[in-house]
């Protein structure tokens, strides 16, 4: 049964979490000139930005919303598109850095250990 009600720690979460980074995106993106908008959307584009940090970001924004609207099958997906973003990013950090590279993943379970809980 799909629960709608809303918890609102989450609610509150959501909105301070989402709200702030969506707002300082917008306004770095409205102060940027012509060329330096078109080399944003074109590196917020790519294959690599798209399976590395977007998947950690659109995995978190799912889990977000799972767990504030208390639709299970939600945060279950988001935390699979978490891991494969998590996965993705250590692999190519660990062609950098071996320490950073270990760090990612310890980072992503702490961040799903919370989503989860």
């Amino acid at each position: 049964m799909i629960d709608l009600g809303i918890d609102y720690d989450s609610l509150i979460t959501f909105l301070i979490m989402w709200g702030t980074l969506t707002i300082m995106v917008i306004s770095a993106y409205i102060r940027m000139d012509s060329e330096d908008r078109a080399s944003a959307r074109q590196d917020f584009t790519s294959p690599h930005s798209i399976f590395t940090v977007g998947f950690v970001l659109i995995g978190h924004f799912l889990t977000s919303v799972g767990n504030l609207f208390g639709i299970h099958f939600i945060k279950y997906i988001g935390i699979v598109i978490l891991i494969v973003g998590g996965v993705t990013c250590t692999l190519d950090v660990w062609k950098k850095s071996k320490i950073q590279g270990a760090l990612v993943p310890a980072l992503i379970s702490v961040a799903i250990y919370f989503l989860v809980v």
